[in-house]
């Protein structure tokens, strides 16, 4: 085979390898963003973190909340709701960050597989 075709053909396996590996990854990351509470499954997403919050600082202690599912849920203790979402969050995020640099730094397939 020409070497050029050799090396295009590298390429692209390496850009497919990459987009396949970004994916997971953003997959992996809402997998640890989902959070179970009360009997509900709710998404730790930051318009969720500020939704309970403003409920929060408004002296609210407990609301009834939509899950992912679409059930309303009654949340008894929203400052421990709010306490464990923005946990979630932030353990996904770390995670997201450090994985994503180790992708950034592949250079080629095979470093991109060892991730």
């Amino acid at each position: 085979m020409d070497e050029r075709l050799e090396k295009a053909l590298e390429f692209a396996n390496y850009r497919i390898t990459l987009g396949n590996q970004k994916r997971t990854l953003k997959q992996r990351t809402q997998v640890l963003q989902t959070v179970h509470y009360a009997k509900g499954v709710f998404h730790s997403s930051q318009t969720t973190i500020a939704f309970v919050k403003a409920l929060v600082d408004i002296g609210k202690k407990e609301s009834i909340i939509i899950d992912t599912k679409e059930n309303p849920i009654v949340i008894d203790d929203l400052a421990d709701f709010l306490e464990t979402l923005v946990s979630a969050y932030t353990e996904s995020m770390n995670e997201y960050k450090i994985q994503a640099e180790k992708i950034r730094k592949a250079r080629n397939i095979k470093s991109l597989m060892d991730w």
